[in-house]
């Protein structure tokens, strides 16, 4: 006698999951990256369009300096600014950015003090 499971998870158990991008059958796979990037956005929020999830540990003083900029960002906007909420999100990807685009030395950085003193050194200068 054979007895055979019941399949509690069905044929796709991550089929509750909803894709943060559209796969080349549901977009169009001749789209240039613009072009696509425009198609995802305009039926996503935007926060969906982001791929990676990053936790990010914090001292008390640097949330409190991001709560505080988030909020003067969002009090100060005229109506025709309010196109997307600013969030604490948005400010650490901008600073993220922005340092990008910006030459850093990192040579001889023997701990976190250092990399901020020469990251100021590029923002003050």
């Amino acid at each position: 006698m054979v007895v055979r499971r019941k399949k509690v998870l069905g044929t796709d158990p991550l089929s509750w999951i909803t894709p943060t991008s559209l796969t080349k059958e549901e977009g169009d796979p001749n789209l240039q990256t613009s072009e696509h990037t425009n198609f995802i956005s305009s039926k996503l929020p935007k926060f969906r369009t982001y791929e990676v999830k990053l936790t990010l540990r914090l001292r008390e003083d640097q949330l409190e300096f991001l709560n505080k900029l988030e909020r003067e960002i969002m009090k100060k906007r005229s109506k025709p600014n309010r196109k997307e909420r600013i969030t604490k999100n948005s400010i650490l990807r901008a600073m993220i950015d922005a340092f990008s685009e910006v030459n850093i030395d990192t040579a001889e950085i023997a701990e976190e003090s250092e990399l901020v003193s020469r990251l100021k050194k590029v923002v003050i200068s």
